[in-house]
């Protein structure tokens, strides 16, 4: 008999995770953007620093050119020497602004292709929530209750946003992802997935664990477990959970077991950590690095 598998989708985590990302290659272009700002910023000081120093030596030349001119013959000489270091000081200084104005003409180009750079991800990003209703709708009607009142504002919320964000301009969608950044400057987010054969595989930062469990209780064991060897996480932690063609009672242990592991870890951390999940329902496996196995 072949079981029938019902898919469960809430799309809102499901975006906020896309938007991450989408926005660690936005922050990888602003970080390059940074480092291109600064480094033209030092050259221009270090060359203004250097022409002020040789304006500085030309004027004290100056005053000894004058100097010797108002002394005995013997010392026209030396006089004439100040003055060709003079003019030769002068001309160093003019290369050295030259060379300063060349590169800081150098980094404005590469500044302003970043920019652009910038912009483009910000278009890519408009088409992207460009939808199409016969795509969208089927996701968001995939809820429990589609048809309740609460549903049905929520995906009106949805849709809403979308709109506004493949309307809007590229400019007003890095504003939303540097607002999001902020967001995810405070909050954790921990990945659980389910594969197909029944093994949980969690991500939290840059450490992958992996453990199974065939009940609610010992899922929840595992997965305090693991959260024991992690670092103290931020004030908020929301876990996405997502699964492969796995058993059904596997997946049973995991939606009942991450309620009362969310409660168990509240307490643990005396409250400090509020910790929230949500169900993205199936997603197909793909391949990961196994860094840890329990």
């Amino acid at each position: 008999m072949i079981s029938r598998r019902r898919l469960t989708f809430q799309l809102t985590p499901l975006l906020d995770l896309l938007l991450i990302v989408i926005f660690a290659q936005f922050m990888d272009t602003q970080e390059t953007t940074a480092r291109i700002e600064q480094r033209s910023q030092q050259q221009v000081t270090q060359a203004e620093q250097a022409a002020k120093a040789l304006r500085e030596e030309q004027r004290i030349a100056q005053n000894e050119i004058a100097e010797l001119k108002r002394s005995k013959q013997q010392a026209v000489i030396d006089a004439v020497q100040a003055e060709q270091n003079a003019i030769k000081m002068q001309d160093q200084a003019r290369v050295s602004q030259q060379l300063a104005e060349k590169q800081s003409r150098e980094l404005n180009e590469q500044l302003e292709q970043t920019r652009e750079q910038r912009d483009l991800v910000g278009e890519m990003v408009q088409q992207l929530f460009q939808l199409p209703d016969a795509l969208l709708d089927p996701l968001l009607k995939a809820k429990p209750d589609p048809d309740s009142e609460q549903s049905k504002a929520e995906i009106e919320r949805i849709k809403k946003q979308l709109q506004e964000l493949a309307g809007g301009k590229a400019i007003d969608v890095v504003k939303h992802f540097l607002t999001y950044d902020e967001l995810t400057k405070r909050s954790d987010i921990w990945e659980l997935y389910l594969t197909e054969n029944g093994v949980f595989r969690l991500k939290i930062g840059d450490q992958s664990t992996e453990f199974r469990a065939d009940s609610p209780q010992e899922f929840v064991d595992r997965f305090y477990a693991v959260y024991k060897t992690v670092p103290q996480p931020k004030s908020l932690v929301i876990i996405l959970f997502s699964y492969g063609d796995a058993r059904a009672a596997v997946r049973f242990a995991a939606t009942q077991g991450l309620p009362l592991v969310a409660e168990r870890m509240r307490t643990d951390s005396s409250g400090r950590t509020r910790y929230e999940y949500a169900v993205m329902g199936f997603a197909p496996e793909r391949s990961a690095v196994k860094t840890e196995s329990n």
